[in-house]
């Protein structure tokens, strides 16, 4: 159930919340941040609560890249593009829907 995933990762401190935005993420043990849920209320779009939350992301002790997935028919597939993400592959899922796989190397 989501709401038990949600608490456990709130437990663990995988939550970032700003007003209008949330992001549900998991750091693994090689160091991929792995983007769960990213959520921008829509009127609260364009005003730089991603870059807020991917900054937070960045500062994640031990984080050496951001992964995220994103369905096909999002403007969020731009976002990513502009903000250095590069695709590094896509899924179809079991509706036959298109999601992007997007990554984020956080190594200098």
């Amino acid at each position: 159930m989501l709401f038990q995933s949600l608490y456990e990762s709130s437990i663990r401190g995988e939550l970032i919340l700003v007003d209008g935005g949330i992001c549900h993420w998991h750091l693994r043990k090689d160091g991929q941040i792995t983007i769960r849920e990213i959520i921008v209320l829509p009127e609260k779009q364009g005003s730089g609560i991603g870059s807020k939350i991917l900054e937070s992301l960045r500062r994640i002790s031990g984080a050496k890249s951001i992964v995220a997935r994103c369905p096909s028919e999002l403007s969020a597939n731009c976002w990513y593009e502009k903000k250095g993400f590069h695709q590094i592959g896509k899924q179809t899922t079991k509706s036959g829907k298109t999601v992007y796989i997007w990554r984020l190397s956080l190594i200098q």
